[in-house]
Parts: C-alpha cells; structure tokens; sequence
C-alpha cells in the first residue's frame, strides 16, 4: 500500500485560523511578572450560586476574659484570681468561707497551722525601698511555686495608746491589691498572732500554671 506523503502547506482555514491566533498572542516580555509561591496561594472561594447574595460575616465573638479564675468553696460564682482592696479597708483574718480557698485550707491558716514558706521583714524600709522589696519578693515567690508566704510590717505608729498606722502596714495591703501583684495573690490576711498577728500579713499565692 502506498503511504501518503505528509502535507506540508496549510489549508485556507488553517490559515485564517493561525491569523487569529497570531493576532491576540503577546511577546513573553509583556507577560506579567511571576508571582511568588506565597502570593499565588488564595483562599479557596466556593462559586456563588446564581440568584443567591452571599451569607453576611458572623461577627467576631467578644474576648474571652483571660484572667485566671477560681471557684468559689461554696459554689457561689466565679470571680478572677486577682485580688482587691476596697479603699479603707484592711485586710482581716482567715475565715472558714474565704474566696479562693477550701475550707480546711482557709480553717489550718486562720489557726496557724500553716507555716509560711518564705518571710519578707520590711522593718527600716522606706516606702520606696519596700515597695520594690516587696514586688521582687511576690514575683520570685510565684515563680517558685510557693503558696504561702509572710510579709511582717510591724504595727507602726503608737501601737499602746491606739493612735496612728505605720505606713508599711498601711500600704503594703494596697501595693498587693494593684498589678503587677494582684495577678499572683488569691487574698491577703491578717497573720496569727504565732506569726506576728495585726503587724503580718499571710499572702495566698495561687497556683502555678
């Protein structure tokens, strides 16, 4: 059987055809530029369906409150971790229902029968010094796990005739209860007497995370 021979001239179709294409193809150095891998990586989009308006965006949920948090003994609601003083108010002894502590817990330290881990005797600080004793202590404190600890004030002032406060057992309780500390302090006590009594503090630390 004879092979046909291969044709080698386009017909005139082919050639209107080639025209076209010819017309509407651009140089390579018109082309855009390449886009990297990460600028072509889109996220998908599902096609929309004719007739049908996308669904509008869910709004963002509101923040969520970060703070730690704890739960009350008496399964009264929950109220963050960081501690607060009302103005003019002293810290107090241990009682039974303490906030952020289980009753036995908050039962042994009201009697004393929790011995402090660490102490900090701010006795002959001034204020300044103090303070910055006191944040350095706290800190370190928390860091290391500790629960309890003891800060001794003295009573200050004319502690026999009534009149006056120290101004370290004034001011310590209100240095715990604003940041950074408050954020590391589930309550401050006033300590038993076998641990320095109204010129001692017991600071509840909460629990490392």
């Amino acid at each position: 059987m004879r092979r046909r021979a291969p044709r080698t001239t386009l017909s005139e179709e082919e050639r209107a055809l080639w025209r076209r294409v010819a017309e509407t193809a651009r140089p390579l150095r018109d082309a855009p530029p390449e886009r990297s891998a990460a600028e072509a990586v889109t996220a998908p989009q599902a096609p929309a369906a004719a007739g049908i308006s996308p669904a509008p965006a869910r709004p963002a949920p509101p923040p969520a409150d970060i703070a730690p948090r704890i739960l009350r003994p008496t399964g009264q609601p929950e109220r963050p971790v960081a501690w607060r003083l009302s103005p003019g108010e002293r810290p107090g002894p241990v009682t039974a229902n303490t906030p952020g502590l289980d009753r036995g817990t908050a039962r042994r330290l009201g009697r004393g029968r929790i011995a402090p881990q660490a102490r900090l005797d701010l006795h002959g600080m001034t204020a300044e010094r103090a303070h910055a004793a006191l944040n350095q202590f706290i800190a370190a404190s928390a860091a290391g796990g500790l629960r309890c600890v003891l800060v001794v004030t003295g009573k200050g002032g004319d502690a026999r005739g009534g009149r006056g406060e120290g101004v370290l057992r004034r001011d310590t309780p209100r240095w715990l209860a604003v940041a950074p500390l408050c954020a590391m302090v589930i309550g401050v006590f006033e300590a038993h007497q076998r641990h320095g009594g109204g010129g001692a503090l017991y600071v509840y630390l909460r629990r490392r995370r």
